[in-house]
C-alpha cells in the first residue's frame, strides 16, 4: 500500500513539472514572437529627425559638403519645399551647423540650418501684422510682419501661429508668434508676394515698375490677395519716378 501511494505522489510530480516546463516555453516563445514583431519598427523614441523643410532665405547655397568652401550645385528660392535627411553637421571652423537636403529634382547637398524650417508650412503675412514673444496679448512687441513677407509656420495653438522668417524690415530669421488670420497659405499668394519681393528689389523704379506690371499682367497671378497692394505699388514708383524727371529737368536748365 505504502508503495502504491509513493508510486501516485511520484506520478503527480512529474505531470506537475511537465505542466510547468510547458508554461516556460510557452512564455519563451511569447516572448520570441513579440521581439521579431518589434525587430525593424521604429521606436516611440526614435532619433529620426528627417522632413519636409521650408527654405526662408532666397537663392541659399546648396553646396557638396557642410561648409562655405564646398562645390556650389544650386540654390534654394525662398518658400521652397524640401526634403531634410536628417542628418546635421557642424562646420568645425565657422561653427555654422548644415543640414543636408534633397530637393524636388533629386539633388542632394548641404546648406545652413538657420535658413531652413524643419517640418514648417510655407505661409505669406496678408497685412501688417503685430509680433509677440509667446502665444499672449501681453508679450507684444514693437515690431511687426509687413504685407507679402514669407514665412514659415512651425507650429499653431489655438488661435496664434509661431512662425520663422525674416521681416521686410528686419535683418535675421526671427521665430515668433502672430496671430493665424494674418496668414495666407495659398499657392498663388505665396508665389505673387515672392515675385513682388525681386521686383521691388531692382535697382531702378523703372525696372520696379516693368517688373510688376509683368504680374499684374500674368493672368496666373489674377487670383491674388495682393493684387490691390502690387498695383499701389506701381502707382507710388510712377509718381517716385516723376518727381526724379522733373528734378533731372530743373538741373539741366
Amino acid at each position: 500500500m505504502k508503495k502504491i501511494i509513493i508510486a501516485i505522489i511520484s506520478l503527480s510530480t512529474i505531470i506537475t513539472s511537465c505542466k510547468t516546463e510547458g508554461a516556460k516555453s510557452d512564455k519563451t516563445n511569447e516572448n520570441q514572437t513579440t521581439e521579431v514583431k518589434n525587430e525593424g519598427t521604429p521606436s516611440a523614441d526614435s532619433d529620426d529627425k528627417s522632413g519636409d523643410a521650408i527654405c526662408l532665405l532666397d537663392k541659399l547655397s546648396v553646396r557638396d559638403t557642410p561648409n562655405a568652401k564646398g562645390k556650389w550645385l544650386t540654390s534654394m528660392s525662398l518658400g521652397e519645399k524640401v526634403y531634410y535627411t536628417g542628418e546635421s553637421t557642424m562646420d568645425s571652423v565657422s561653427k555654422k551647423e548644415y543640414f543636408k537636403v534633397k530637393l524636388i529634382d533629386g539633388k542632394e547637398g548641404w546648406s545652413r540650418s538657420t535658413f531652413l524650417a524643419v517640418d514648417g508650412k510655407v505661409g505669406v503675412m496678408l497685412q501688417d501684422a503685430n509680433i509677440y514673444k509667446r502665444p499672449d496679448l501681453l508679450t507684444k512687441t514693437d515690431t511687426k510682419y509687413s504685407p507679402m513677407d514669407i514665412i514659415a509656420v512651425v507650429s499653431t495653438q489655438d488661435d496664434w501661429a509661431q512662425v520663422k522668417g525674416k521681416r521686410a524690415e528686419g535683418k535675421y530669421i526671427e521665430e515668433v508668434w502672430v496671430k493665424s488670420a494674418n496668414i495666407s497659405d495659398k499657392s498663388v499668394d505665396i508665389a505673387a508676394a515672392k515675385f513682388a519681393g525681386l521686383a521691388m528689389a531692382k535697382e531702378t523704379m523703372t525696372d520696379r515698375i516693368k517688373a510688376l506690371k509683368e504680374i499684374v499682367d500674368n493672368s496666373d497671378f489674377s487670383e491674388t490677395n495682393f493684387m490691390d497692394l502690387i498695383k499701389d505699388k506701381i502707382r507710388d514708383y510712377e509718381a517716385k519716378n516723376k518727381e526724379i524727371d522733373v528734378q533731372d529737368v530743373k538741373v539741366e536748365e
